[in-house]
């Protein structure tokens, strides 16, 4: 089939040429013999009018249209892909394949278990990676995720997500403060005057900035607390909180699941927070791949189990 003219095929033969830079490399990769290779390089270059692959002493080096040309090709034919793909049915018990999640430590730890158990339980041949939220270079988490990481899904506070990204709201939560049950003086509850003189613990990012829904709302009354320490992740908050009469602020499921470990006593802010929906976003290209819908039928399902428990 011709697009433009410009036999569609030979976007094949181009994928594997750019990426070997060798035509008896790529002749095997594409299952042709070496002049049937030759002579596809031969009309891509007719039709570009470049020569693509340079000769270099010994080697072949892509020309500067070849190295534009490269990122695209290969993006149209993983599309082509999963268009073609569409139709066949997924099997997870067939399914042998990695998937990267990205997430925040409080995601990672209320949600995704019960995921990984739900996907060994389903398809024992899938693996799962997750990474935690990245500091994105223009603010954007989203499109740091799925555009420059490529990672498969990413979860984040509604606030954070990204619109031109297909989205589905996943897991609502509220934050609340937990203290030590054994040094805590808090017996009457926390008032906003215990709140704002006592000391905290926080959870910051490795560059000291703290992103967290109870910071910037609290930023935004002028609320300012007084940080007795910083850690990185909310699993940590509960040791820097046992033995002391600090406070930590956080997400009322993680809280209740490390009062079950620790000498801990859950209270109710002392102010409204905002309601915290963490949301599942992913690339619209990934759409018709079978497997990731199949993956985020599996996060919505064990999301919703976990809302009703």
């Amino acid at each position: 089939m011709r697009y433009r003219r410009l036999d569609l095929n030979l976007l094949v033969a181009l994928d594997a040429l750019l990426e070997e830079c060798n035509v008896s490399r790529a002749a095997e990769r594409l299952h042709l013999g070496q002049s049937a290779t030759s002579a596809a390089l031969a009309r891509l270059r007719e039709h570009f009018n470049d020569p693509l692959l340079v000769p270099l002493g010994r080697r072949l080096e892509p020309s500067a249209l070849a190295r534009a040309l490269a990122p695209k090709v290969r993006e149209a034919l993983a599309l082509t892909g999963e268009i073609v793909d569409a139709a066949v049915r997924f099997e997870p018990a067939r399914c042998e394949r990695r998937f990267t999640l990205v997430a925040s430590d409080y995601v990672a730890a209320v949600l995704l278990p019960a995921v990984s158990r739900e996907l060994a339980r389903q398809a024992p041949g899938v693996s799962l990676s997750l990474r935690e939220l990245p500091l994105p270079r223009d603010g954007d988490v989203v499109s740091e995720a799925l555009e420059y990481r490529r990672c498969d899904a990413v979860i984040v506070p509604q606030r954070r997500l990204n619109p031109r990204y297909p989205q589905a709201p996943l897991l609502a939560d509220e934050l609340c403060c937990i203290v030590c049950a054994e040094r805590s003086p808090y017996v009457d509850g926390l008032s906003l005057a215990d709140y704002c003189a006592a000391e905290h613990v926080l959870r910051e990012f490795a560059d000291g900035q703290n992103l967290g829904m109870d910071a910037l709302h609290l930023k935004e009354l002028g609320i300012e607390r007084r940080v007795g320490v910083a850690v990185q992740s909310f699993s940590l908050m509960a040791e820097f909180v046992c033995g002391t009469a600090r406070i930590a602020t956080l997400f009322r499921r993680q809280a209740e699941a490390l009062a079950r470990r620790y000498p801990l006593r859950l209270l109710p802010a002392p102010l409204a927070f905002p309601a915290a929906l963490q949301v599942l976003q992913w690339h619209p290209q990934q759409d018709l791949d079978p497997a990731l819908a199949w993956l985020r039928q599996v996060l919505a399902q064990q999301a919703a189990a976990l809302g009703q428990a």
